[in-house]
């Protein structure tokens, strides 16, 4: 069994802690440049409008004054860069893992090399951020975050190599959509620079996952990890946008719920997704996994009058803590 490690430093004094900040941001200009030393803004600037997020659509968005409006679309902003840093952390975690699981000198220097790129991307996303992020670690309601922090505890080596290869092919199609419809030229570059490295990781993942023996318990846990996935996926970016509008606009009744998610289109949506997601796992050492999370209708599209996670959803507070 793989034993978990930490990063060294991780519960260091702060004496200490300063000295190993001080190196990291050392490394990080060395790489970087400038972008390593930008500190994080007070408020979320609007980087992708109201159309990015189908606000459009809906009608008490566009009744709401000016102040309400912005208010909104600078939380749904905070919330993409929370979930680009998000899955940009998982993905260091999920690389530095598969270094300790190698079974070659060159295995692991893959996976070394890997990790190194998620660790730029986490440092280039990192300045936009207006909260330090070490806060985001600690939101309870986030349930993407949860799915992540959960997989790291995994010890089968085919469980974290299959959710890294459904991962990174879901944010390859999610950072290409972000760095078109996004307003500030300096993040676009910087998502379009993740494309080029997600691209690569993703196709090792699935020749690495090809040649993996896959036993009937690895099968089993893949086939529970990723029940869980899709059903945080039924909803994403619908439910995190409901759930800022309750938020900014006041409580809101079932019915004014269930509304905006007809408005969003968020069925259809869903639909979409999941055939995405269904076609990212199509492998021929996975035949069995799909066939397994078909039966349990896990690639059923969400339907808001027929299911009680609109009102779940809208439970969940994305607001940045202070």
């Amino acid at each position: 069994m793989i034993k978990q490690q930490f990063i060294p430093g991780s519960n260091l004094p702060n004496s200490e802690e300063n000295k190993l900040l001080c190196w990291l941001s050392s490394e990080l200009g060395a790489r970087l440049g400038h972008n390593s030393q930008l500190s994080p803004t007070e408020n979320t600037p609007i980087y992708w409008g109201a159309s990015y997020f189908g606000l459009n659509k809906v009608k008490s968005f566009q009744s709401a004054d000016f102040y309400h409006q912005t208010k909104i679309l600078q939380l749904c902003n905070y919330y993409v860069l929370e979930q680009i840093y998000i899955i940009e952390k998982a993905c260091v975690n999920y690389m530095a893992k598969l270094v300790l699981m190698h079974e070659s000198t060159e295995e692991q220097m893959l996976y070394s090399l890997f990790c190194a790129d998620e660790a730029m991307h986490v440092a280039k996303i990192k300045p936009f951020i207006p909260i330090p992020p070490s806060t985001i670690q600690q939101d309870e309601n986030n349930q993407l975050l949860k799915f992540l922090n959960d997989v790291i505890d995994v010890q089968d080596k085919a469980v974290i190599l299959f959710v890294l290869l459904v991962l990174d092919g879901w944010s390859l199609s999610y950072y290409r959509s972000l760095a078109i419809e996004c307003y500030e030229p300096d993040i676009s570059l910087i998502l379009q620079g993740f494309l080029t490295d997600k691209s690569r990781h993703h196709a090792t993942s699935v020749m690495l996952f090809h040649n993996l023996p896959l036993s009937t318990e690895s099968q089993s846990t893949i086939v529970e990890t990723l029940s869980k996935f899709l059903l945080v996926m039924q909803v994403e970016p619908q439910q995190m946008i409901v759930s800022v509008m309750a938020q900014i606009k006041g409580d809101l009744s079932r019915h004014q719920k269930i509304r905006i998610f007809e408005e969003l289109d968020t069925e259809a949506q869903s639909v979409t997704r999941l055939k995405f997601l269904r076609s990212l796992m199509r492998n021929p050492n996975s035949f069995s996994v799909v066939q397994m999370l078909e039966a349990r209708g896990a690639f059923q599209p969400y339907n808001q009058k027929k299911s009680g996670y609109a009102t779940y959803a809208c439970n969940s507070q994305v607001e940045p803590k202070s």
